[in-house]
Protein backbone atom coordinates (compact mmCIF):
# COMPACT_ATOMS: atom_id res chain seq x y z
CA UNK A 1 0.00 0.00 0.00
CA UNK A 2 1.25 3.46 -0.88
CA UNK A 3 2.16 5.56 2.22
CA UNK A 4 -0.39 8.19 3.30
CA UNK A 5 2.00 11.06 2.51
CA UNK A 6 2.52 9.77 -1.05
CA UNK A 7 -1.23 9.35 -1.60
CA UNK A 8 -1.83 12.92 -0.41
CA UNK A 9 0.92 14.15 -2.74
CA UNK A 10 -0.63 12.27 -5.66
CA UNK A 11 -4.06 13.73 -4.90
CA UNK A 12 -2.63 17.24 -4.66
CA UNK A 13 -0.72 16.82 -7.94
CA UNK A 14 -3.85 15.63 -9.71
CA UNK A 15 -5.70 18.70 -8.64
CA UNK A 16 -2.93 20.89 -9.97
CA UNK A 17 -2.87 19.10 -13.28
CA UNK A 18 -3.98 20.45 -16.60
CA UNK A 19 -7.68 21.38 -16.67
CA UNK A 20 -9.93 18.96 -18.48
CA UNK A 21 -13.34 19.62 -20.04
CA UNK A 22 -14.98 17.72 -17.20
CA UNK A 23 -13.15 19.70 -14.55
CA UNK A 24 -14.04 22.98 -16.25
CA UNK A 25 -17.70 22.01 -16.43
CA UNK A 26 -17.74 21.07 -12.76
CA UNK A 27 -16.00 24.30 -11.83
CA UNK A 28 -18.47 26.39 -13.82
CA UNK A 29 -21.42 24.58 -12.28
CA UNK A 30 -20.09 25.15 -8.77
CA UNK A 31 -19.52 28.81 -9.46
CA UNK A 32 -23.03 29.17 -10.89
CA UNK A 33 -24.62 27.50 -7.86
CA UNK A 34 -22.50 29.60 -5.52
CA UNK A 35 -23.57 32.77 -7.33
CA UNK A 36 -27.24 31.87 -7.06
CA UNK A 37 -26.77 31.11 -3.36
CA UNK A 38 -25.13 34.48 -2.75
CA UNK A 39 -27.94 36.24 -4.59
CA UNK A 40 -30.57 34.34 -2.57
CA UNK A 41 -29.03 35.13 0.81
CA UNK A 42 -28.40 38.75 -0.15
CA UNK A 43 -32.07 39.07 -1.13
CA UNK A 44 -33.18 37.42 2.14
CA UNK A 45 -30.96 39.71 4.18
CA UNK A 46 -32.27 42.85 2.48
CA UNK A 47 -35.26 44.22 4.39
CA UNK A 48 -38.56 45.38 2.93
CA UNK A 49 -39.09 49.03 3.91
CA UNK A 50 -42.29 51.08 3.77
CA UNK A 51 -42.53 54.77 4.67
CA UNK A 52 -45.60 56.98 4.48
CA UNK A 53 -46.53 60.42 5.86
CA UNK A 54 -50.01 61.97 6.16
CA UNK A 55 -51.19 65.42 7.17
CA UNK A 56 -53.93 65.03 9.77
CA UNK A 57 -55.94 67.01 12.29
CA UNK A 58 -55.23 66.63 15.99
CA UNK A 59 -57.83 64.47 17.68
CA UNK A 60 -58.16 62.09 14.75
CA UNK A 61 -57.74 58.32 14.97
CA UNK A 62 -55.12 55.71 14.13
CA UNK A 63 -56.41 52.18 13.48
CA UNK A 64 -54.08 49.17 13.26
CA UNK A 65 -55.20 45.67 12.28
CA UNK A 66 -52.12 43.50 11.91
CA UNK A 67 -52.69 39.88 10.91
CA UNK A 68 -48.93 39.48 10.68
CA UNK A 69 -48.25 40.76 14.20
CA UNK A 70 -45.00 42.53 14.89
CA UNK A 71 -43.42 44.99 17.31
CA UNK A 72 -45.16 48.37 17.38
CA UNK A 73 -43.94 51.70 18.75
CA UNK A 74 -46.35 54.64 18.73
CA UNK A 75 -45.13 58.03 19.99
CA UNK A 76 -46.84 61.40 20.20
CA UNK A 77 -45.08 64.43 18.73
CA UNK A 78 -45.75 68.13 18.09
CA UNK A 79 -46.66 67.83 14.40
CA UNK A 80 -50.07 67.40 12.79
CA UNK A 81 -48.72 64.47 10.85
CA UNK A 82 -48.78 60.70 11.03
CA UNK A 83 -45.39 59.31 10.10
CA UNK A 84 -45.15 55.56 9.49
CA UNK A 85 -42.03 53.47 9.01
CA UNK A 86 -42.33 49.71 8.52
CA UNK A 87 -39.41 47.32 8.29
CA UNK A 88 -39.90 43.65 7.36
CA UNK A 89 -37.08 41.12 7.54
CA UNK A 90 -36.92 37.39 7.12
CA UNK A 91 -37.21 34.63 4.58
CA UNK A 92 -40.78 35.43 3.56
CA UNK A 93 -40.67 39.20 3.81
CA UNK A 94 -42.04 39.63 0.28
CA UNK A 95 -45.09 37.53 1.16
CA UNK A 96 -46.45 40.21 3.51
CA UNK A 97 -48.62 43.01 2.17
CA UNK A 98 -49.58 46.30 3.81
CA UNK A 99 -52.52 48.58 3.24
CA UNK A 100 -51.92 52.12 4.51
CA UNK A 101 -54.50 54.76 3.75
CA UNK A 102 -56.05 57.97 5.03
CA UNK A 103 -59.80 58.15 5.60
CA UNK A 104 -62.34 60.48 7.19
CA UNK A 105 -61.47 59.19 10.69
CA UNK A 106 -57.72 59.46 10.34
CA UNK A 107 -55.25 56.79 9.21
CA UNK A 108 -55.76 53.04 8.87
CA UNK A 109 -53.01 50.40 8.65
CA UNK A 110 -53.52 46.70 8.02
CA UNK A 111 -51.23 43.79 7.15
CA UNK A 112 -51.77 40.24 5.95
CA UNK A 113 -49.90 37.18 4.73
CA UNK A 114 -49.97 36.37 1.01
CA UNK A 115 -49.31 32.71 1.76
CA UNK A 116 -49.85 30.51 4.76
CA UNK A 117 -47.10 29.94 7.32
CA UNK A 118 -44.95 32.79 6.09
CA UNK A 119 -42.01 33.68 8.30
CA UNK A 120 -40.98 37.30 8.70
CA UNK A 121 -40.30 39.88 11.40
CA UNK A 122 -42.31 43.10 11.28
CA UNK A 123 -41.22 46.26 13.08
CA UNK A 124 -43.44 49.34 12.95
CA UNK A 125 -42.54 52.83 14.22
CA UNK A 126 -45.34 55.40 14.11
CA UNK A 127 -45.47 59.03 15.21
CA UNK A 128 -48.81 60.80 15.64
CA UNK A 129 -49.98 64.16 17.05
CA UNK A 130 -49.97 64.12 20.84
CA UNK A 131 -53.75 64.49 20.91
CA UNK A 132 -54.86 61.37 19.05
CA UNK A 133 -57.00 58.26 19.51
CA UNK A 134 -55.60 54.75 18.99
CA UNK A 135 -57.18 51.40 18.22
CA UNK A 136 -54.67 48.55 17.95
CA UNK A 137 -55.31 44.91 17.09
CA UNK A 138 -52.35 42.60 16.50
CA UNK A 139 -51.78 38.86 16.54
CA UNK A 140 -48.50 39.15 18.42
CA UNK A 141 -45.56 41.32 19.31
CA UNK A 142 -44.61 43.99 21.83
CA UNK A 143 -46.55 47.25 21.85
CA UNK A 144 -45.06 50.50 23.17
CA UNK A 145 -47.25 53.63 23.38
CA UNK A 146 -45.84 56.92 24.67
CA UNK A 147 -46.94 60.55 25.09
CA UNK A 148 -50.49 60.25 23.76
CA UNK A 149 -53.53 62.24 24.91
CA UNK A 150 -56.72 60.47 23.89
CA UNK A 151 -58.60 57.17 23.92
CA UNK A 152 -56.13 54.29 23.73
CA UNK A 153 -57.63 50.87 23.04
CA UNK A 154 -55.88 47.73 21.97
CA UNK A 155 -55.34 43.99 22.15
CA UNK A 156 -52.51 41.61 21.33
CA UNK A 157 -52.51 37.83 21.07
CA UNK A 158 -49.08 37.70 22.68
CA UNK A 159 -46.51 40.25 23.73
CA UNK A 160 -45.57 42.82 26.33
CA UNK A 161 -47.46 46.12 26.57
CA UNK A 162 -45.64 49.27 27.71
CA UNK A 163 -47.76 52.40 28.20
CA UNK A 164 -46.20 55.63 29.47
CA UNK A 165 -46.94 59.34 29.44
CA UNK A 166 -50.62 58.85 28.58
CA UNK A 167 -53.58 61.11 29.30
CA UNK A 168 -57.22 60.19 28.83
CA UNK A 169 -58.66 56.67 28.73
CA UNK A 170 -56.91 53.32 28.31
CA UNK A 171 -58.24 49.82 27.72
CA UNK A 172 -55.54 47.37 26.69
CA UNK A 173 -55.12 43.60 26.93
CA UNK A 174 -52.66 40.90 25.93
CA UNK A 175 -53.07 37.13 25.86
CA UNK A 176 -49.55 36.44 27.04
CA UNK A 177 -47.18 39.10 28.30
CA UNK A 178 -46.46 41.71 30.94
CA UNK A 179 -48.16 45.11 31.12
CA UNK A 180 -46.53 48.29 32.41
CA UNK A 181 -48.51 51.51 32.83
CA UNK A 182 -46.43 54.42 34.15
CA UNK A 183 -46.37 58.21 34.47
CA UNK A 184 -49.92 58.69 33.21
CA UNK A 185 -53.25 60.35 34.05
CA UNK A 186 -55.87 57.91 32.85
CA UNK A 187 -58.99 55.93 33.68
CA UNK A 188 -59.70 52.46 32.36
CA UNK A 189 -58.28 48.96 32.65
CA UNK A 190 -55.36 46.77 31.62
CA UNK A 191 -55.51 42.98 31.48
CA UNK A 192 -53.19 40.07 30.69
CA UNK A 193 -53.93 36.36 30.53
CA UNK A 194 -50.43 35.32 31.51
CA UNK A 195 -48.06 37.92 32.92
CA UNK A 196 -47.48 40.61 35.50
CA UNK A 197 -49.24 43.96 35.73
CA UNK A 198 -47.27 46.97 37.02
CA UNK A 199 -49.06 50.30 37.48
CA UNK A 200 -46.75 53.03 38.78
CA UNK A 201 -47.05 56.82 39.15
CA UNK A 202 -50.58 56.96 37.77
CA UNK A 203 -53.43 59.34 38.58
CA UNK A 204 -56.92 58.07 37.84
CA UNK A 205 -59.06 54.98 38.21
CA UNK A 206 -57.34 52.03 36.55
CA UNK A 207 -58.20 48.38 37.10
CA UNK A 208 -55.36 45.91 36.60
CA UNK A 209 -56.12 42.20 36.23
CA UNK A 210 -54.17 39.08 35.30
CA UNK A 211 -55.01 35.40 35.01
CA UNK A 212 -51.56 34.25 36.09
CA UNK A 213 -49.13 36.78 37.50
CA UNK A 214 -48.49 39.49 40.05
CA UNK A 215 -50.28 42.84 40.19
CA UNK A 216 -48.41 45.81 41.66
CA UNK A 217 -49.62 49.37 42.18
CA UNK A 218 -47.19 52.04 43.32
CA UNK A 219 -48.12 55.70 43.77
CA UNK A 220 -51.53 55.34 42.15
CA UNK A 221 -53.87 58.18 43.08
CA UNK A 222 -57.50 58.92 42.22
CA UNK A 223 -57.06 62.58 41.45
CA UNK A 224 -58.69 62.92 38.07
CA UNK A 225 -62.13 64.51 37.72
CA UNK A 226 -64.77 61.85 38.21
CA UNK A 227 -62.19 59.29 39.32
CA UNK A 228 -63.01 58.55 42.93
CA UNK A 229 -63.44 54.78 42.74
CA UNK A 230 -61.62 52.16 44.72
CA UNK A 231 -58.63 50.09 43.64
CA UNK A 232 -59.81 46.81 42.09
CA UNK A 233 -57.35 44.00 41.45
CA UNK A 234 -58.04 40.41 40.47
CA UNK A 235 -55.48 37.72 39.61
CA UNK A 236 -55.85 33.98 39.21
CA UNK A 237 -52.39 33.25 40.53
CA UNK A 238 -49.93 35.77 41.91
CA UNK A 239 -49.18 38.39 44.53
CA UNK A 240 -51.05 41.66 44.91
CA UNK A 241 -49.12 44.74 46.07
CA UNK A 242 -50.84 48.08 46.60
CA UNK A 243 -48.94 51.16 47.68
CA UNK A 244 -51.94 53.41 48.34
CA UNK A 245 -55.74 53.10 48.08
CA UNK A 246 -57.36 56.16 49.60
CA UNK A 247 -60.80 55.38 48.14
CA UNK A 248 -60.84 51.76 49.21
CA UNK A 249 -59.42 48.52 47.84
CA UNK A 250 -61.12 45.36 46.55
CA UNK A 251 -58.38 42.74 46.07
CA UNK A 252 -58.58 39.09 45.05
CA UNK A 253 -55.99 36.44 44.16
CA UNK A 254 -56.42 32.71 43.74
CA UNK A 255 -52.95 31.96 44.99
CA UNK A 256 -50.59 34.57 46.39
CA UNK A 257 -49.92 37.14 49.06
CA UNK A 258 -51.74 40.46 49.46
CA UNK A 259 -49.93 43.55 50.74
CA UNK A 260 -51.49 47.00 51.26
CA UNK A 261 -49.29 49.75 52.64
CA UNK A 262 -51.89 52.49 53.08
CA UNK A 263 -55.66 52.55 52.59
CA UNK A 264 -58.75 54.49 53.60
CA UNK A 265 -62.50 53.81 53.69
CA UNK A 266 -62.22 50.03 53.36
CA UNK A 267 -60.16 47.02 52.36
CA UNK A 268 -61.61 43.76 51.06
CA UNK A 269 -58.90 41.16 50.53
CA UNK A 270 -59.27 37.50 49.60
CA UNK A 271 -56.63 34.90 48.74
CA UNK A 272 -56.87 31.15 48.38
CA UNK A 273 -53.36 30.65 49.71
CA UNK A 274 -51.08 33.32 51.15
CA UNK A 275 -50.52 35.94 53.83
CA UNK A 276 -52.47 39.21 54.03
CA UNK A 277 -50.67 42.30 55.38
CA UNK A 278 -52.35 45.69 55.72
CA UNK A 279 -49.96 48.25 57.18
CA UNK A 280 -52.50 51.05 57.68
CA UNK A 281 -56.27 51.09 57.13
CA UNK A 282 -58.38 54.09 58.14
CA UNK A 283 -61.79 52.43 57.80
CA UNK A 284 -63.26 48.93 57.89
CA UNK A 285 -61.63 45.71 56.73
CA UNK A 286 -62.70 42.25 55.64
CA UNK A 287 -59.87 39.78 54.88
CA UNK A 288 -59.95 36.07 54.19
CA UNK A 289 -57.21 33.54 53.42
CA UNK A 290 -57.46 29.79 53.02
CA UNK A 291 -53.96 29.26 54.32
CA UNK A 292 -51.81 32.04 55.71
CA UNK A 293 -51.31 34.67 58.39
CA UNK A 294 -53.18 37.97 58.59
CA UNK A 295 -51.65 41.14 60.03
CA UNK A 296 -53.71 44.36 60.11
CA UNK A 297 -53.08 47.77 61.65
CA UNK A 298 -56.04 50.13 61.94
CA UNK A 299 -55.27 53.86 62.10
CA UNK A 300 -57.13 57.14 62.20
CA UNK A 301 -60.09 58.29 64.24
CA UNK A 302 -62.84 56.42 66.03
CA UNK A 303 -65.84 57.64 64.05
CA UNK A 304 -67.56 55.93 61.14
CA UNK A 305 -67.76 52.26 60.23
CA UNK A 306 -64.75 50.43 61.69
CA UNK A 307 -65.94 46.82 61.68
CA UNK A 308 -63.42 44.00 61.25
CA UNK A 309 -63.80 40.51 59.77
CA UNK A 310 -60.56 38.48 59.62
CA UNK A 311 -60.64 34.79 58.70
CA UNK A 312 -57.92 32.20 58.08
CA UNK A 313 -58.19 28.47 57.62
CA UNK A 314 -54.76 28.00 59.13
CA UNK A 315 -52.60 30.83 60.43
CA UNK A 316 -51.98 33.50 63.03
CA UNK A 317 -54.12 36.66 63.04
CA UNK A 318 -52.76 39.87 64.56
CA UNK A 319 -54.87 43.03 64.78
CA UNK A 320 -53.82 46.46 66.06
CA UNK A 321 -56.63 48.97 66.72
CA UNK A 322 -56.61 52.68 67.62
CA UNK A 323 -56.82 53.59 71.29
CA UNK A 324 -60.37 54.24 72.47
CA UNK A 325 -62.11 52.41 69.65
CA UNK A 326 -65.60 51.12 70.49
CA UNK A 327 -65.55 47.34 69.91
CA UNK A 328 -67.40 44.07 70.56
CA UNK A 329 -65.16 40.97 70.22
CA UNK A 330 -66.28 37.71 68.63
CA UNK A 331 -63.20 35.48 68.41
CA UNK A 332 -62.99 31.79 67.60
CA UNK A 333 -59.98 29.49 67.19
CA UNK A 334 -60.80 26.00 65.94
CA UNK A 335 -58.47 23.19 67.00
CA UNK A 336 -57.98 20.01 65.01
CA UNK A 337 -57.14 16.63 66.47
CA UNK A 338 -53.45 17.29 65.91
CA UNK A 339 -53.46 20.40 68.09
CA UNK A 340 -52.02 20.03 71.60
CA UNK A 341 -53.57 21.65 74.66
CA UNK A 342 -52.23 25.17 75.15
CA UNK A 343 -50.52 25.24 71.78
CA UNK A 344 -52.69 28.09 70.45
CA UNK A 345 -53.98 31.09 72.41
CA UNK A 346 -55.94 34.32 72.31
CA UNK A 347 -53.82 37.21 73.52
CA UNK A 348 -55.33 40.68 73.98
CA UNK A 349 -54.53 44.09 75.42
CA UNK A 350 -58.25 44.41 76.19
CA UNK A 351 -60.57 42.67 78.62
CA UNK A 352 -61.56 39.56 76.66
CA UNK A 353 -63.15 36.52 78.26
CA UNK A 354 -61.41 33.41 76.91
CA UNK A 355 -62.75 29.87 77.22
CA UNK A 356 -61.88 26.52 75.67
CA UNK A 357 -64.18 23.62 74.89
CA UNK A 358 -63.06 20.20 73.74
CA UNK A 359 -64.94 18.04 71.29
CA UNK A 360 -67.27 15.40 72.77
CA UNK A 361 -68.30 12.08 71.26
CA UNK A 362 -70.28 9.42 73.14
CA UNK A 363 -69.39 11.05 76.46
CA UNK A 364 -65.68 10.71 75.68
CA UNK A 365 -63.29 13.63 75.34
CA UNK A 366 -61.69 13.88 71.93
CA UNK A 367 -58.65 15.94 71.01
CA UNK A 368 -59.34 19.24 69.32
CA UNK A 369 -62.09 21.70 70.08
CA UNK A 370 -62.53 25.45 70.03
CA UNK A 371 -61.19 28.50 71.90
CA UNK A 372 -63.54 31.47 72.08
CA UNK A 373 -63.04 35.06 73.10
CA UNK A 374 -65.78 37.58 73.82
CA UNK A 375 -65.94 41.02 75.33
CA UNK A 376 -66.96 44.63 74.83
CA UNK A 377 -65.06 47.88 75.29
CA UNK A 378 -66.09 51.54 74.97
CA UNK A 379 -69.69 50.72 74.15
CA UNK A 380 -69.13 47.86 71.68
CA UNK A 381 -70.24 49.73 68.55
CA UNK A 382 -67.89 48.06 66.02
CA UNK A 383 -67.96 44.27 65.71
CA UNK A 384 -64.55 42.60 65.64
CA UNK A 385 -65.02 39.11 64.21
CA UNK A 386 -61.95 36.87 64.00
CA UNK A 387 -61.81 33.22 62.91
CA UNK A 388 -58.84 30.91 62.46
CA UNK A 389 -57.90 27.23 62.67
CA UNK A 390 -54.80 26.09 64.54
CA UNK A 391 -53.43 29.61 64.96
CA UNK A 392 -52.96 32.34 67.53
CA UNK A 393 -55.05 35.50 67.78
CA UNK A 394 -53.29 38.66 68.97
CA UNK A 395 -55.08 41.97 69.57
CA UNK A 396 -53.03 45.09 70.34
CA UNK A 397 -53.96 48.65 71.24
CA UNK A 398 -52.20 51.21 69.10
CA UNK A 399 -51.14 54.69 69.99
Amino acid sequence: MRPLSNRYKHFRTKLKGEPTATNMTRTFTCLLVFSFALAFFASAAQAQNVHRTFDVAAGSRLELDLETGGDITITGWDKNQVDITVTVEGRDKDDISFNIEQNSRGVEISSEFQKRRARADVNMVIRVPRKFDLEVSTTGGDVHVENIDGKIEGSSMGGDIVLTGLNGFVEFSTMGGDIQLTNSTVDGSVHTMGGDVDITDVTGSVQGTTMGGNVTQNNVKSGKAGSNSEVKINTMGGDVNVDEALNGADLHTMGGEIRVRKAAKFVKATTMGGDIDVDAIDGWIEANTMGGDIMVTMVGGKDGDRHVVLESMGGTIELTVPAGLSMAFDIEVKLTRDADDGEYTIESDFDVSVSQEKNRSDSRWKSGGVITGTGSVNGGRNKIKIRTTNGDVIIREGR
